[in-house]
């Protein structure tokens, strides 16, 4: 085991010094998270699971087969193939466009017909069905066709794929959008979309234990679903006739080989990289809100494209990776770096935010936003690190409303909290990269799911858990 996953590994542990790593993952709620972290372009991985999992295991990796769509539908740009600026209406086979008009008024229609591969890409086409829950492979049901995913006729699970919304008028995350796309992609290459994606993305790449479909009857190495961290999905997996939204299997490992094809074609200024230099900033560069072409840009500071993922019953998957993108600030990030992280539970986001939050803490890397729609979490306390002196500044009474609030020292010198009439609860170190000068010291309450940031404009922000609510403390 590397350095770092060594040091991972005793963070996760940390004040459970009893359990390994994978049963305090279990705990969080998933029994395997699967992890792989590109330093230099250089990748290593490391699997922590309960069962017999290891890093050639394979996840759905649910809506990240999206952006590793997208970035086969980019490579069709550079060779001519289509434009991001190719509305479907020229595009699509006229039985697939007749069932997206079925019913439509002449506006509607027109306005299906002008949608464009740019607003399918970042989800701004005004399409309906953002996700899509799979199907049973127990009792031998059938798997509806993608034509029947698109109509909502039997036996399909989802309504039809509609237009809901004014194209190009705002983000509204859209699978539908995508399986508009996969035809589109099968008329261009002639081939369906596995057998592509396999000519054109997984195979160039090295992607080796990458493939579109269901699960072939002789993989002996894949992940199974599970509700939590000890229960399995009575489906071990489903199947996703919608390929292109949510298909692909694979490991955290051969998502970032993907994740460096992309970082080295915005370097490549002579269009030596997997896509030409343009077209990848032009992949990479926002839209609206924070979507660009399928790939995600949290945060303000514009350093970081990501995916995340999930799968019905239990698949939760995401990958990032740093780079200097279009319209952010000019700051420094680590070269060719990124993490992708894999879960087989429908708890698996815990997990995945805590080691998202921790892994960039360890290497001193900047901080991996939340992109939008997502819950924020609590991360990892470290309470064998020492917390920084300064935190004394804090020490005192405090308030919100009608609760009082203490922030305070015991007998070693470390600090507490105490919130109304309770004992106090210890503080810790939070396992989370420096998110600015404003935040001058981060926090978890020792056993609870509650951080606590120390501003240096003499306030205290307190965050709970899963539910993202912040509240404000002020001097008694």
């Amino acid at each position: 085991m590397s350095t770092l996953f060594s040091q991972l590994e005793d963070l996760i542990r940390s004040g459970n010094d009893n359990a390994s790593a994978a049963a305090v993952l279990a705990q969080l709620g998933t029994p395997c998270a699967s992890v792989a972290i590109m330093e230099d372009g250089v990748i290593s991985s490391h699997c922590f699971s309960t069962g017999k999992d290891d890093t050639e295991t394979i996840f759905q990796a649910c809506s990240i087969s999206k952006p590793t769509f997208a970035v086969a539908l980019m490579k069709l740009i550079d060779e001519g193939k289509l434009s991001l600026d190719s509305r479907i209406g020229d595009l699509l086979p006229q039985d697939v466009l007749d069932i997206l008009t079925r019913g439509a008024t002449t506006a509607r229609t027109s306005a299906i017909k002008g949608i464009t591969i740019s607003q399918l890409l970042s989800h701004t086409s005004g399409l309906s069905q953002g996700g899509f829950p799979g199907y049973s492979v127990l009792d031998d049901a059938r798997i509806p066709t993608t034509r029947e995913v698109l109509a909502g006729a039997y036996p399909v699970n989802t309504k039809d794929v509609h237009l809901q919304g004014f194209p190009g008028q705002s983000l509204s995350y859209s699978g539908g959008g995508f399986t508009v796309l996969q035809f589109i992609f099968e008329a261009i290459t002639k081939k369906d979309l596995p057998l592509a994606m396999q000519d054109i993305v997984l195979g160039p790449l090295g992607m080796t234990r990458s493939f579109y479909n269901q699960l072939p009857p002789g993989e002996k190495n894949s992940a199974k679903a599970h509700y939590t961290g000890y229960t399995p999905c009575e489906d071990a997996q489903r199947v996703n006739p919608e390929q292109a939204a949510a298909s692909l299997w694979t490991t955290p490992s051969d998502l970032l080989k993907l994740v460096r094809a992309v970082q080295q074609s915005l370097q490549s200024s002579d269009n030596s990289g997997f896509l030409r230099q343009e077209t990848a900033k032009t992949m990479l560069t926002v839209v609206d809100l924070d979507i660009a072409h399928s790939w995600f840009i949290p945060g303000d500071s514009r350093t970081v494209f990501s995916h995340g993922g999930s799968n019905w019953p239990g698949f939760r998957t995401y990958v990032a990776g740093y780079a200097n993108l279009p319209g952010g600030s000019k700051v420094e990030v680590p070269s060719n770096c990124g993490i992708s992280i894999m879960t087989n539970s429908a708890e698996g986001d815990f997990a995945i935010w805590k080691l998202l939050q921790a892994i960039p803490y360890l290497k001193k890397w900047p901080e991996i936003p939340l992109p939008i729609g997502y819950l924020a979490i609590v991360p990892l306390g470290a309470p064998k690190e020492e917390v920084d002196g300064g935190w004394k500044r804090w020490m005192g009474n405090w308030t919100c409303g009608k609760k009082s609030w203490s922030i305070q020292a015991d007998e070693s010198g470390r600090p507490t909290i105490q919130y109304d009439e309770l004992l106090p609860f210890p503080l810790v170190v939070a396992a989370m990269a420096a998110k600015g000068s404003s935040e001058v010291v981060n926090l978890v309450v020792d056993g609870l799911e509650v951080l606590i940031r120390l501003h240096d404009d003499d306030t205290v922000k307190v965050m709970n858990g899963k539910s993202s609510k912040i509240i404000k403390l002020v001097r008694a």
